[in-house]
């Protein structure tokens, strides 16, 4: 890990990482479903059942913040400018662009994507 955190993989030419805060989001989704919200709604099941749904839940939840910053990514960088990497954290995840837009369209376009 680097200050930047552990990189997981590259997609699209852009270098996906994550920092070590998001752990603990991780860490909380799957515990709040699979050890408060599933039992509560669904009593009776398995530990192993809740904990399954915990962390797929948690995981889907990735994937969903990654689609977010993805789509800002290709939208930025079919605009012609340079993403660096895509970094997940404790309160999301950011796209690492390392030149701003010439145009307030730009812009525009690259935050309404996600």
């Amino acid at each position: 890990m680097n200050r930047r955190g552990f990189r997981l993989f590259r997609l699209a030419g852009i270098d996906v990482t994550i920092d070590a805060s998001w752990l603990i989001v991780f860490a909380l989704v799957a515990w709040g479903i699979s050890g408060g919200y599933l039992p509560r709604r669904y009593p009776g099941q398995p530990s192993a059942v809740y904990l399954a749904a915990g962390v797929v839940t948690a995981l889907l939840f990735f994937v969903s913040v990654l689609a977010h910053e993805f789509s800002h990514s290709l939208v930025a960088r079919a605009s012609g400018m340079k993403v660096e990497r895509i970094t997940l954290f404790l309160f999301g995840g950011v796209s690492q662009i390392s030149e701003e837009s010439g145009d307030p369209g730009t812009e525009f376009r690259v935050a309404v994507v996600g």
